[in-house]
């Protein structure tokens, strides 16, 4: 049978030992979660390119679009002006609408990923701030099993 100190030194290192692990696991769930707002700000990168690239190549679908027209109109003999000009304008209008609409999903998007991203950063310093409360809870229950030795 182990004498009451045995018991009470290895209680003691049992719970430093689990207020470590305790510490550890906070740190590292704090870690995950900046590494979670990392790549959502890096997603937050790429939506704003992915969009400048789909606004750049409306721009040029519009302009053949309305060139094209242009030809037509020119080769049949028409003049740029009246209901010919009034298809070139709205044809114009209606490009307008569609990259306007493209860069307004597009910053929703981003506002919903920075939400997510501001979320993430708020759960790691709460992790953070977790982890030494953490350690003192199995180091104070290791210590209650040591002084509880004696008794």
């Amino acid at each position: 049978m182990c004498d009451p100190v045995s018991i009470g030194i290895a209680g003691l290192a049992g719970g430093v030992m689990q207020g470590v692990g305790g510490f550890m696991q906070r740190n590292q769930a704090a870690a995950s979660n900046t590494l979670n707002a990392q790549g959502v700000e890096r997603d937050i990168g790429a939506e704003r390119e992915a969009t400048a690239y789909t606004v750049a190549r409306t721009r040029e679908g519009l302009a053949r679009t309305q060139g094209g027209a242009r030809a037509g109109f020119a080769a049949n003999g028409l003049a740029l002006s009246g209901s010919a000009a009034d298809v070139i304008r709205d044809t114009a209008i209606e490009g307008d609408l569609d990259i306007e609409a493209i860069k307004w999903s597009s910053e929703e998007k981003v506002k919903s990923m920075k939400f997510q991203a501001q979320g993430y950063r708020y759960n790691a310093a709460q992790e953070k701030a977790a982890a030494p409360i953490a350690f003192l809870s199995g180091a104070l229950g290791g210590a209650a099993k040591f002084g509880g030795a004696f008794e």
